[in-house]
């Protein structure tokens, strides 16, 4: 299927950082991805952090690290997935991927991946772009929470869906008809040829 790379081996700690501006909604993605994650009774860690005013504009991220067993230390050591939304984040959050790290980017926010490493898988995605498009500005978070799902597996999109149900309630539909429009994306994108990115997965699709 386009889009989808073959299953690896799952890796017992997943470490996600997603980073954008504030406003964006990346924090809470982050948090619904926690909540994902407990619902499958795996140890989750969330945090994040706003430099400059929590206002729209200011840099933001969320992390999160997830694991099988006992979490010993709680931060990001090098993350596994790297979601950037903006060249900024991308620019300030590249020191935390791993060498061989999953890098989605929105196609208009980061024209430039030209510092992403050899090792590193790249997709370059219109996320905004089609999340406004469809009428789901406002949930654009969870749409690439869906793009994030579809690429790497971290968890099953049915728990993602429960996280969201639990959390916003009667007003969950819009939310969940985003994060299956981001799903639905990244599944259908397809690498332009030739410009060094290449279909994802850098753990088990589920």
């Amino acid at each position: 299927m386009p889009g989808r790379a073959q299953p690896k081996a799952v890796p017992s700690r997943w470490e996600i950082v997603m980073a954008g501006e504030g406003g964006q909604g990346l924090v809470v993605a982050g948090i619904i991805l926690g909540e994902a994650a407990v619902i499958e009774g795996l140890e989750v860690v969330q945090s994040q952090w706003v430099l400059g005013s929590a206002t729209r504009g200011s840099l933001s991220r969320s992390e999160v690290v997830i694991s099988q067993g006992e979490i010993a230390f709680p931060r990001v050591l090098g993350a596994g997935i790297l979601l950037a939304l903006t060249q900024d984040a991308l620019k300030r959050h590249l020191g935390m991927a791993a060498p061989d790290a999953l890098i989605i980017v929105d196609r208009d926010g980061v024209p430039d991946v030209s510092g992403v490493g050899p090792g590193s898988q790249v997709a370059r995605l219109p996320i905004l772009a089609e999340a406004g498009s469809l009428g789901l500005g406002r949930s654009a978070n969870v749409f690439a929470l869906g793009v994030v799902q579809a690429l790497s597996g971290v968890v099953r999109r049915e728990s993602i869906e429960e996280a969201l149900r639990r959390r916003f309630g009667a007003k969950v539909e819009p939310n969940l008809r985003a994060f299956r429009c981001g799903v639905e994306l990244a599944l259908e994108w397809k690498p332009p040829r030739g410009a060094g990115e290449m279909p994802l997965g850098s753990g088990h699709h589920r």
